[in-house]
């Protein structure tokens, strides 16, 4: 029986081999643990065969979500978001809750160096009622084992009701007016 090295691309790779038994292992994944592969062996058919292996990641990421999208800003207080594929339409994994202090953790992530990050995709599905959720897919590049992030979450538009009276005659509405609103930063 020979010994078959196969290089994975993207999660799949492929080999000529002779049919027959082998035992498996993982000499290099970076961000995972190689002692947790799964299967450890593996058949070999004629006149093709397919086989699926797993690894665990162990790698932790936080996101935090607040109005400012950097640290200190004031967090959002729920919501929900979960990693997908680039276009933001494939989900990995379970939806994460974002808790009341605007923080996600997702465990067991895949990471690389800080030279070759890992890229992971996430989508914001919810968040709080006064809170926007932020509108596309964003990238994380996982370049250490534990990391955090920051996503902005600007305020919600809220609706606003005004009358204008006139100052003398009480309850008089002004029939005609505009009023102008400017932000002093407060």
């Amino acid at each position: 029986m020979a010994d078959y090295t196969v290089t994975i691309t993207n999660g799949t790779g492929s080999q000529m081999m002779n049919p027959g038994s082998y035992n498996v292992n993982s000499s290099y994944a970076p961000g995972y643990d190689m002692t947790t592969l799964s299967p450890t062996t593996y058949t070999a058919t004629s006149p093709s065969g397919s086989g699926a292996f797993t690894l665990e990641a162990t790698g932790t990421l936080t996101i935090i979500f607040n109005e400012t999208g950097a640290q200190g800003g004031t967090p959002i207080s729920s919501g929900t978001v979960v990693m997908t594929d680039e276009t933001g339409e494939t989900q990995y994994g379970s939806i994460v809750n974002i808790d009341s202090n605007g923080t996600a953790v997702f465990d067991k992530v895949p990471y690389g160096s800080a030279q070759s990050p890992y890229t992971l995709y996430f989508k914001q599905l919810s968040s709080d009622a006064t809170h926007n959720v932020y509108p596309e897919v964003f990238t994380v590049g996982m370049g250490d084992q534990t990391q955090t992030e920051y996503i902005l979450n600007s305020l919600k538009p809220t609706s606003q009701t005004f009358t204008l009276t006139d100052a003398n005659y009480s309850g008089l509405p002004v029939a005609n007016a505009v009023l102008n609103f400017e932000e002093n930063g407060d």
